[in-house]
């Protein structure tokens, strides 16, 4: 089981959008995914159709000390090899998790026991756009981080905070597999070099994947509760190289 986080401490880089695609990417080729939002906006049970307001178990009840909720009560059947794991009362697991800080490390080891069991081939994380003790605890349980980056000279400088975040739990670098330029924009010659400029900063790691486009399709599917490869062919054509790298990934 192979367990994966979409992180990068900026909003608006499409992290989630990315983590939705991804997940049922995989699901589609007959892997068996999980996707765990974590993310305080829980934009993927939008992303994916599910109604947010609808009152069901979720990540919450497996941190609150007054719950007996199993995980196997939590997780929504999101797509055929696709599952959601949901959360609500954001802050207050942020709070559980303070309450628990001595035991960080291996948190979601023990709330999340079972997973693979369960037959999972991954579980992909969407982390809150934060230098938090939620994300602290999701990047020591996981193997691979993927860092989706927009294609700015700010967003292409901040990286050097996801290391410096990474050096100060002790983790090593080698977590993140993949760097993924996300909304580019070929027409331009700003969208280019900054491309560039992000292949020469990771020259000889083969950590940066061929760029997404910025494309109304995927907003728009997005706004209608689907994925791309629900929504349209040509827009989830360009999602193919990253998800073999995925797949190559030991």
């Amino acid at each position: 089981m192979k367990k994966i986080a979409l992180y990068n401490n900026k909003g608006g880089v499409g992290k989630s959008t990315l983590a939705v695609n991804i997940a049922h990417a995989l699901a589609k080729v007959d892997y068996k995914v999980l996707l765990i939002d974590l993310d305080s906006q829980n934009d993927c049970s939008l992303m994916l159709g599910i109604d947010r307001n609808q009152e069901r178990k979720s990540f919450y009840d497996l941190i609150n000390p007054h719950s007996t909720a199993k995980i196997e009560e939590c997780i929504i059947e999101a797509r055929e090899n696709l599952d959601l794991l949901p959360n609500s009362k954001y802050e207050i697991i942020e709070k559980e998790f303070n309450n628990n800080a001595m035991f960080l490390t291996t948190l979601l080891d023990e709330k999340l026991a079972g997973l693979e069991e369960m037959g999972y081939d991954y579980v992909i994380f969407d982390c809150s756009p934060s230098r938090s003790i939620i994300n602290s605890a999701i990047l020591f349980f996981i193997d691979y981080i993927f860092i989706p980056v927009q294609l700015e000279i700010p967003a292409i400088d901040g990286l050097a905070t996801i290391f410096d975040y990474l050096e100060d739990l002790r983790l090593d670098f080698a977590k993140i597999k993949l760097i993924i330029p996300n909304m580019y924009d070929s027409r331009t010659n700003e969208g280019k070099e900054n491309l560039k400029m992000l292949e020469e900063s990771f020259a000889g790691q083969e950590i940066v994947t061929s760029p997404v486009y910025r494309r109304i399709k995927i907003t728009e599917a997005t706004k209608q509760g689907k994925t791309i490869f629900e929504y349209d062919q040509e827009a989830q054509k360009q999602l193919y190289p990253i998800i073999e790298r995925v797949v190559e990934i030991d």
